[in-house]
């Protein structure tokens, strides 16, 4: 048994990384995939040997809630409420511990009678409680729950950075001295709130590419009754019922045509660039456009199992099976979490027995968990994320998950949708051939006169190409158009294939041959430069594609590809199974509702300039302005932001590592623990603005491949 759930209750993914590895080594459990940004979790399971009520008690165990039936709708409230709660606990953060550390401060910089000094001290303790115990809660709880899990993470890490800087202050103050670090508890809680409330945000907007797909299709329909039309919601249409499609519009409904005939465009839901004619008996789809004339079509699938809902689920599955991923940072604290304490630990009883008092040595192993201070580690990666987040946006690129945009560094297969991706994602005319006697201005003329008045791709094709309507306008026909000319000549216009994958238009004038049209849909400007770029940086290139053998292979011989490296009629499904099959790290690049599935299956997904809202939604990284050329500039973006984000976290060890012997020798002081602290956090601050990426440059070369 295979199903998606839902967990509340994750803070972070270091919560869904723990619940996965809990969940996978029970008895009955096949396979398990823990998502923290869309709160979902995908088990595989023996029904024989496990029940569902099972499951969630052993998720309740771990300290989360599962909830059977996955409603993004009801995530999105979720979070929103989340939101709220965190931006409180934010909110008083920052006005409590600005005051704790700002007397602090005081303390560092003057001179003060040590009475008084005490006292403000005191009142610095005072302040950060509200901030550690009440703001910090949800941070101690996680510890416990990374603990129980045996999954560390910045959670533990700053428990323990928090809870050791709080109880040596607490034990200054008792013994009367006003050597305090509450500035650091409380800088440690705001700077790890302030990373989660930027993550519960991503988490809302991640879910939204769930129910994108919803907007594709209207959410109304014209249902047929005895008395006439009526328009009514979707949640009111049952199997057998008659709809009316008019021409031009939306299909909001999955069913059979049973009267009329007409043309329609699939390219959103299958990647077809040339649209499909339907007549009575055949099928069609929510989410596609009826282009030419009115139909009528019976329902044979209700909402919520119609092809687009269910492309919904798919993508909620490929993210759960993505599981979760961990930053570096993640797991670089996770070894701290358990070092530092374990290192304090050993100092503390090392010096006891090497003669120093008891009291002098519990202090000072309580010095190396609060001097060890991971400040800088909770910054390293969220400030070069950041900086490349603000340099992307200026170059009209939306980076949405940081952990994906680290795997894009690493990406050794790039897969692309072809329609709207690679290609303009319309039909233009790429040939005309006038026949004997017959001038490409007859041609053109001619059929911009069938085609004039005509909503149909094919017929803004022939009317951009000849440059304007010609006449009063023409009459669709169901493989073509006609119309009769100023001079009261019939001109008929008849599409067939060709064997180039194009589309052949046949212009007749009187029924003689006036000449043929190609129409066909083209590759975008600088396309085969941009894949012979990522060639020679050893990123293997493929397309996946909905549409047919001919235009696929035709396309992939314009941009330099080899045949061997074309999918073809591929459906979503196909595409997400395609990238999952793949060892190596994968990039997929679409613009589609049908790519929506290989965006969240793949490592990273990217979604094009003009892409369909479920797509950029689904996508981790989505290019707003700009063509394909922009991909490499992600890549190299994604590449100077890990190497950034590594020299940070390198800094922020050598933090680590220079201020444990100064504690563990009974010489960190506040002011030298403060001061380093502060020339940690400005040295991974620096490194961060370095983050900067050099304009790309494409070669003209189109070697196959």
């Amino acid at each position: 048994m295979r199903r998606l759930f839902a967990v509340s209750d994750m803070a972070c993914g270091g919560c869904a990384l723990g619940l996965e590895r809990r969940l996978s080594k029970v008895d009955g459990i096949n396979s398990v995939g823990v998502h923290y940004l869309t709160a979902s979790m995908l088990v595989d399971w023996n029904e024989a040997r496990l029940s569902v009520p099972q499951i969630a008690d052993l998720v309740a165990t771990a300290g989360y809630r599962l909830i059977e039936r996955h409603r993004p709708e009801e995530l999105s409230i979720l979070l929103t409420e989340d939101i709220r709660r965190l931006g409180t606990r934010l909110a008083v953060a920052v006005m409590a511990g600005m005051w704790s550390m700002a007397l602090s401060i005081v303390l560092y910089v003057s001179k003060i009678d040590p009475a008084v000094a005490w006292w403000i001290a005191s009142a610095s303790g005072l302040l950060a409680v509200p901030v550690v115990f009440w703001a910090g809660r949800g941070i101690f709880w996680m510890a416990l729950r990374s603990i129980i899990l045996k999954t560390t993470g910045l959670d533990l890490l700053v428990a323990v950075g928090a809870g050791g800087a709080f109880a040596i202050s607490t034990v200054s103050l008792a013994t009367g001295s006003a050597d305090v670090y509450f500035d650091t508890a409380t800088m440690l809680v705001t700077l790890l709130l302030i990373g989660r409330l930027l993550d519960l945000v991503t988490r809302r907007e991640a879910i939204s590419a769930l129910t994108a797909l919803q907007a594709a299709s209207p959410e109304t329909a014209l249902l047929a009754r005895s008395d006439g039309v009526d328009e009514v919601v979707l949640s009111q249409i049952q199997i057998g019922d008659h709809v009316v499609i008019n021409a031009g519009a939306g299909i909001s409904v999955d069913g059979l045509v049973v009267t009329g005939t007409s043309a329609v465009d699939r390219s959103a839901m299958t990647g077809e660039s040339a649209p499909v004619a339907v007549s009575a008996g055949e099928r069609v789809t929510a989410g596609t456009v009826n282009l030419s004339r009115r139909v009528i079509v019976e329902v044979d699938r209700i909402q919520g199992d119609r092809d687009i809902d269910r492309m919904g689920g798919s993508i909620a599955l490929e993210i759960a099976r993505r599981g979760s991923i961990t930053s570096r940072a993640d797991r670089v604290a996770g070894i701290l979490s358990w070092a530092i304490p374990a290192l304090a630990t050993i100092t503390a009883i090392g010096l006891a027995f090497a003669g120093v008092a008891m009291g002098d040595a519990a202090l000072r192993g309580l010095a190396i968990v609060a001097g060890a201070c991971p400040c800088a580690l909770s910054i390293a990666a969220p400030l070069a994320q950041t900086r490349a987040a603000s340099f992307a946006a200026a170059h009209g690129i939306r980076l949405r998950e940081p952990t994906a945009f680290e795997s894009l560094a690493r990406v050794r297969t790039a897969i692309f949708d072809k329609t709207g991706t690679l290609t303009q994602g319309r039909p233009v005319v790429t040939d005309v051939s006038p026949a004997p006697g017959a001038t490409v201005e007859d041609v053109l003329a001619a059929a911009a006169a069938a085609e004039t008045g005509i909503a149909h791709p094919l017929a803004r094709a022939v009317i951009e190409r000849h440059g304007s309507e010609v006449g009063t306008g023409g009459t669709r026909l169901a493989r073509g158009a006609q119309a009769v000319d100023p001079e009261g000549r019939k001109i008929t216009v008849t599409g067939t294939a060709s064997n180039t994958g194009a589309t052949r238009l046949i212009v007749e004038r009187n029924e003689t041959l006036l000449g043929t049209l190609d129409v066909a849909d083209v590759p975008k400007p600088k396309v085969a430069d941009v894949l012979t770029a990522l060639r020679q940086r050893h990123i293997a290139v493929s397309i996946a594609t909905g549409d047919s053998k001919g235009p696929a292979l035709s396309v992939a011989e314009q941009i330099g590809l080899r045949a061997d490296n074309v999918h073809y009629e591929c459906t979503a499904e196909y595409k997400a199974e395609i990238i999952s099959r793949s060892e190596r790290t994968v990039m997929f690049v679409g613009d589609g509702i049908n790519d929506a599935p290989a965006l969240a299956a793949a490592d990273c997904g990217i979604s094009v300039a003009g892409a369909h809202s479920a797509a950029a939604e689904t996508a981790d990284v989505a290019i707003v302005r700009g063509g394909v050329e922009q991909i490499l500039t992600v890549i190299s973006l994604a590449r100077r932001t890990v190497a950034i984000s590594s020299q940070n976290i390198a800094f922020a060890l050598i933090y680590n590592a220079a201020v444990v012997p100064f504690a563990a020798m009974g010489a960190l002081s506040p002011v030298m623990a403060a001061l380093a602290m502060l020339a940690s956090s400005l040295s991974v601050t620096a490194n961060s603005m370095r983050l900067a990426v050099p304009r790309e440059k494409t070669s003209n070369s189109r070697t196959a491949y």
